[in-house]
């Protein structure tokens, strides 16, 4: 079976989010089940290769706004993955992403690519991810390329919209756009739309969200289009490359601790380690997860300015400040409310400034118990996920999510809002905390829970930890059930 997994960004090369991250794992899972999958990804000028040398393929030409457009082609291999990567290069539209010109000529690039054949490589199913590939599915019908298509909704609140000048800009008239049923009084061309409408079979990153967008609350106004898909939509949970999770926080936290009762060397991991890494590895096995936590706490706690004592409960969170999204206005005020002396809160990450500010105040007017770091920093994340008793997820709607996974690989319990894929991944009361009503009452009622259980229950806690610790979260089941569908989608049933 071939496919060709067409998507913007790819871990390590270059990485704006966990799309990133999903598609430097879930490939890999898919080629370890027989399957020839290989990658392609635009050439941006941020993009860095590092290590890995990139081989010439070929250079092209394709007409793109009445202007015929030149694409280099080349190749390289992945350095953990080992599968091939395509990537395209076209200083016009593909030095930076810059919607929609960069995602509709990429979507166009990929069809010329099948079509004229340029990677000597005829894939059966061209794996779309998210509103940057959504014109792939129109464009292979309308060129007559019977080639299977699969969309997978990421987040269906960024849908894409623009004018619809673009569609003459890849060659398509107005009316081969589902615009002539759809969004009629902006006329505007919805990127995500089309490819709900012409893809063979779309996913979502979790079963729960998958039945959610059919409702108005979270359809982001196209649950009527996906009503008319379903049968044709299905939910996958994500995963997170646990072997991944397992070596950075060998690296990057200060008190390695053993992650799991049952992990003991893989080879897999050794064979990625240098000496010094396989020191640590050694040295980790030393320290019980209440140890090392106990150790990362302290180290963090003096780190950041907090108070230095390891009986005080350390909440975090770790995200984007989406407000729409993210629950950051309900975990303000709660942070308002709460009697912050009795805790102590690290909030890392970045995006609207006004609650930026917002929260700038609660960590000037209480320095040893809010610390606030408000950009986006892998290493210090690591080690809020070392050092933390829980995270805090309180999402109002969250498509999968993967801070809630590797936080329980540390051992670190989720306290999240009952939505999405935080519902698929975390079991009340037995590996994290869910609250229902999305309200700061909700979710301070539920902070307050969590941490008399941690004071109080210690042998709750601990069995709460352990479970956390157990979860399966690597991504060979949801392989399988990608491997799954790809057999649908080639069979036609």
């Amino acid at each position: 079976m071939k496919v060709l997994f067409a998507v913007w960004e790819l871990d390590p090369f270059i990485k704006v989010g966990g799309l990133g991250e999903i598609a430097a794992s879930l490939p890999r899972a898919l080629s370890n089940l027989g399957i020839d999958i290989r990658i392609v990804i635009p050439f941006y000028r941020a993009v860095r290769l590092r290590r890995s040398r990139k081989k010439f393929i070929k250079q092209f030409t394709l007409k793109y706004a009445d202007k015929l457009e030149k694409v280099e082609l080349f190749q390289v291999t992945h350095p953990v993955s080992k599968l091939p990567v395509y990537l395209l290069k076209n200083s016009h539209y593909m030095d930076t992403p810059i919607f929609p010109d960069t995602f509709a000529f990429f979507d166009k690039v990929i069809v010329d690519l099948v079509a004229e054949n340029h990677l000597s490589f005829i894939p059966e199913i061209i794996h779309c991810n998210d509103v940057h590939t959504g014109l792939i599915p129109l464009l292979l019908k309308e060129n007559k390329i019977s080639i299977k298509t699969m969309l997978t909704i990421h987040n269906l609140a960024h849908q894409g919209r623009t004018s619809l000048d673009i569609l003459a800009k890849i060659g398509l008239e107005k009316n081969k756009c589902n615009v002539t049923q759809w969004e009629i009084e902006s006329k505007k061309v919805n990127f995500l739309l089309e490819g709900i409408t012409h893809a063979d079979i779309i996913t979502t990153v979790s079963p729960t969200y998958a039945k959610e967008i059919m409702t108005e609350e979270y359809g982001a106004g196209l649950e009527e289009v996906l009503r008319g898909k379903e049968g044709r939509i299905f939910g996958v949970l994500n995963g997170i490359d646990d072997q991944r999770t397992r070596s950075v926080h060998l690296m990057k936290v200060k008190h390695p601790y053993l992650l799991s009762s049952t992990f003991s060397k893989p080879q897999s991991l050794l064979g990625g380690l240098n000496p010094q890494q396989k020191k640590v590895l050694d040295l980790s096995q030393k320290n019980s997860w209440e140890e090392g936590k106990k150790l990362n706490k302290l180290y963090l706690q003096k780190k950041l300015g907090l108070r230095i004592d390891e009986s005080i409960p350390l909440l975090a969170f770790i995200g984007r400040f989406a407000p729409k999204q993210k629950g950051i206005d309900i975990l303000h005020k709660m942070l308002r409310t709460i009697d912050l002396r009795g805790y102590e809160f690290i909030i890392l990450g970045k995006g609207d400034l006004e609650w930026e500010e917002r929260f700038l105040w609660l960590d000037t007017f209480y320095p040893k118990n809010v610390a606030c770091t408000f950009e986006f920093n892998d290493l210090l994340a690591h080690q809020i996920y070392a050092a933390s008793d829980f995270i805090l997820m309180p999402s109002k709607f969250e498509p999968c999510g993967l801070v809630q996974m590797i936080a329980m690989c540390y051992g670190t319990l989720p306290i999240a809002h009952r939505t999405g894929g935080l519902i698929d991944s975390i079991k009340n009361g037995h590996n994290g905390f869910l609250f229902d009503n999305y309200s700061s009452e909700a979710l301070r009622e539920t902070v307050e829970k969590a941490v008399s259980i941690w004071r109080h229950k210690k042998k709750q806690y601990q069995e709460m930890v352990e479970n956390a610790l157990s979860t399966d979260f690597s991504w060979d089941k949801s392989a399988k059930e990608y491997l799954r569908l790809y057999e649908k989608l080639i069979s036609g049933s």
